[in-house]
């Protein structure tokens, strides 16, 4: 069968760069007499929509230009059973940390290209799948923030790490009432992270222990820390070394529910998601993407 690229390009990750990198996949998959099709997401016409009313089953592939948001909007278009590939190009890209694409672009090309395929876990919240996964309270607090203060002259991870030191000290633990896999509890947290992911914010090593190919979601739940704390244990959260403090706590479960919480905001793949009741669970090996062979 002769192989036919759809290709989705968020231009928003940066005019330039991404019409760099359009260049060089043109390039790439012209040397290699391969068909394709490139669609640009728009404001009004986002990700989703642009992989599920243009993809048609002469595409064999999906490649992903862009960074999480990009990738969760297009994975949420799609209807047909087909690979797909990722070029990041977004401020965090964190869900490829995951996965072995490479280093640079021309790895990434030819990844997308010779890769080996695999199938892997991917979750759905309320409806809506997710990649990476879905943060509650502080990180989700940090998101909206972010959608409704903008910050002259700074942008992308610069622009979120400006937003984590501003709420940092003074963001205050809430109440959550949750139900993991059909037991209830409930829970004075300053974060609730539901992951298939392991790295969230660009570099925050939320669930270190995740896998996305594991049939499990990974949480993380961080209770009280004050907050002179929490400014010396930020490295932790970005090393994934967390797990040695008390208010630090663990689980893996298939299915969990957060209640209905005004105190509450949440994020999905680093989009903003609103308020609770969130129902979430996983979808175990529902994805084919490709990727570098693994090591054995």
């Amino acid at each position: 069968m002769s192989r036919k690229f759809f290709i989705l390009v968020n231009p928003r990750a940066g005019r330039e760069k991404v019409a760099k990198i359009t260049r060089e996949i043109s390039s790439f998959l012209e040397s290699k007499s391969c068909d394709f099709e490139i669609f640009e997401t728009k404001p009004d016409l986002r990700g989703t929509a642009t992989v599920r009313d243009n993809l048609d089953p002469s595409h064999s592939d999906l490649a992903v230009v862009g960074g999480d948001g990009t990738i969760n909007e297009a994975v949420n278009g799609l209807q047909a059973d087909i690979p797909v590939s990722f070029i990041p190009a977004g401020s965090g890209d964190d869900f490829v940390k995951n996965i072995d694409i490479g280093e640079r672009l021309s790895d990434h090309l030819e990844t997308a290209f010779y890769g080996e395929v695999r199938s892997i876990d991917i979750g759905d919240c309320n409806g809506r799948k997710l990649l990476n996964g879905v943060g509650v309270g502080f990180d989700g607090q940090i998101v909206a923030d972010m959608q409704e203060r903008s910050v002259p002259l700074l942008s992308g991870q610069a622009k979120y790490y400006y937003h984590v030191l501003h709420i940092l000290s003074s963001y205050r633990h809430r109440s959550y009432q949750l139900q993991m896999d059909g037991r209830n509890t409930t829970e004075k947290l300053i974060l609730l992270t539901i992951a298939n992911g392991t790295t969230f914010g660009g570099g925050f090593m939320l669930t270190p222990d995740a896998k996305i190919d594991d049939g499990l979601l990974d949480v993380c739940t961080i209770g009280r820390i004050s907050g002179f704390k929490r400014y010396l244990n930020i490295l932790r959260l970005q090393n994934g070394s967390h797990g040695v403090l008390k208010a630090v706590n663990f689980h893996k479960v298939k299915e969990i529910e957060i209640a209905a919480n005004d105190q509450l905001e949440g994020h999905i793949d680093g989009e903003y998601l609103g308020k609770p009741p969130f129902k979430i669970r996983v979808l175990p090996k529902s994805l084919m993407i490709r990727a570098r062979p693994i090591s054995s």
